[in-house]
């Protein structure tokens, strides 16, 4: 009777692959029962409610498309929100109320709790997604250093106290290039070269300018006065990148890149109007579902060309946004990322 003997090569490799294969089936089947939790907490670029705020432009109900996305799939996935139209992360870690309770909005008193503070602690959420104002925030040294890090810094603490995981939302370029000198000249002579804060956007510091001499006590260096120009919004983007990757290091989060999906829009889809009309920094209906579908591709980890739900925009529409999100590749500090699994 013939013998064979199996290549060792061969085996080797047909062992790596049943490995493989055993660890993703194993890893699927982990999360059969159980729903994933989301909370998302920004500002009126991931969610605004018009009822609540007739002045602004339209309703961006960003995180209500990804929920149908969800929903259609079956997919046991509940999605809340903590937002405020014009509200930066600073705002949510040193603030009371958003966009339901317009009327209670103010910064905390001793021995209160924040209101973003409040909802990560009220249960276990899968993923929090940290979506910080504009561009700027990052871009101009001296928001980044005494506002958006120590907010990041701080609600980072909170979520990993609560046992959950910090997800980025990646700012986007606006519709013009930012020229911040061209800002800062627009000040008068006397406060050219400060960042004027007041105690709204500023929420570590109830002041109305920040002082570059005391900044440079605190740093070694004056970092407030950012002149900077970027001749198109793809540079823009590639510096807000560069600040997120860095921010995403610091912290171990993962970074769901909604500014490279504007970017790849911009020259795939050209006739996709991405800003809100007479608008530089909020999303158009369009882009907003580009924002929702690149979310739900990071959430599932599934494509989204065969999603029938196109919100309020048109079907070609809806397909352009879905072959564009379907184009970036996901992004995951962590080898097993979040999946979810059909009801």
């Amino acid at each position: 009777m013939a013998t064979y003997k199996i290549n060792p090569l061969i085996c080797g490799v047909m062992k790596r692959i049943f490995f493989i294969v055993f660890s993703i089936l194993c890893f699927q089947h982990s999360f059969a029962q159980k729903e994933l939790n989301v909370l998302f907490i920004g500002n009126s670029l991931t969610y605004n409610d018009s009822r609540y705020d007739p002045n602004f432009p339209y309703y961006n109900n960003m995180t209500e498309m990804l929920q149908k996305m969800l929903d259609e799939r079956k997919l046991k996935v509940h999605v809340d929100k903590v937002t405020r139209a014009g509200a930066s992360l600073a705002n949510h870690a040193t603030f009371i109320g958003s966009d339901g309770e317009i009327d209670q909005y103010r910064r905390v008193n001793k021995n209160e709790v924040p209101s973003a503070v409040k909802k990560i602690m009220t249960r276990h959420w899968d993923m929090v997604v940290l979506q910080e104002a504009g561009g700027e925030s990052v871009l101009n040294p001296g928001l980044r250093i005494f506002s958006t890090d120590p907010a990041l810094k701080f609600l980072d603490s909170v979520i990993k106290k609560a046992q959950s995981k910090a997800v980025l939302f990646q700012g986007y370029a606006t519709l013009h290039p930012v020229d911040t000198e061209a800002q800062f000249a627009a000040l008068e002579a006397t406060t050219a070269n400060c960042i004027v804060l007041d105690a709204f956007g500023f929420g570590y510091k109830s002041i109305v300018f920040f002082d570059p001499e005391q900044e440079k006590q605190m740093t070694g260096k004056d970092t407030a006065f950012c002149p900077q120009h970027f001749k198109d919004s793809e540079e823009e983007f590639h510096a807000i990148a560069e600040q997120y990757d860095i921010i995403a290091g610091r912290m171990g989060a993962d970074v769901v890149e909604i500014g490279r999906a504007f970017e790849k829009c911009k020259k795939d889809c050209p006739d996709i109007p991405l800003y809100y009309h007479g608008d530089d920094g909020h999303p158009s209906r369009q882009s907003a579902y580009l924002i929702a579908c690149m979310f739900f591709r990071y959430i599932t980890g599934q494509n989204v060309d065969k999603i029938k739900y196109h919100a309020d925009i048109t079907d070609a529409e809806a397909q352009k946004m879905q072959k564009v999100a379907d184009s970036i590749p996901l992004r995951r500090a962590s080898a097993a990322g979040p999946q979810t699994t059909k009801k």
